[in-house]
């Protein structure tokens, strides 16, 4: 049963993050799409929230929420493709540079979610 409730978070997780990332694909930074930045900022801000109420310990909650829904949310494949795909055309050295910049502000986001909530 614990697999089914999982798949359905990562249903629902997957749908949210094409849907937002699609409709935020238009924006970008220096030619960097941010449709996936702000989905995966936005789900490392609520894992941190997550994390602060201490809900991994409940039964059914961990699993759906933190496997499921917000793992298949935020998905670091689809953020090393677009850097991929943008050091095609803009070099190695910036995509290196906004990856490093990126990550951190996902490391900042999930601390914030938790320092907001604890």
């Amino acid at each position: 049963m614990i697999y089914f409730l999982i798949g359905v978070g990562a249903f629902f997780g997957a749908i949210s993050r094409y849907l937002l990332s699609g409709y935020l694909e238009k924006l970008l930074l220096l030619g960097f799409p941010l449709g996936t930045v702000i989905v995966n900022l936005i789900g490392c801000y609520l894992i941190g929230i997550f994390i602060a109420f201490n809900f991994s310990n409940k039964d059914l909650i961990g699993p759906i929420v933190a496997i499921g829904y917000l793992s298949s949310f935020t998905t670091f494949s689809a953020f090393t493709k677009e850097i991929l795909l943008f050091s095609n055309s803009n070099g190695w050295i910036p995509s290196i540079f906004i990856a490093l910049i990126i990550s951190s502000l996902c490391v900042f986001s999930t601390f914030m979610g938790h320092k907001m909530f604890s």
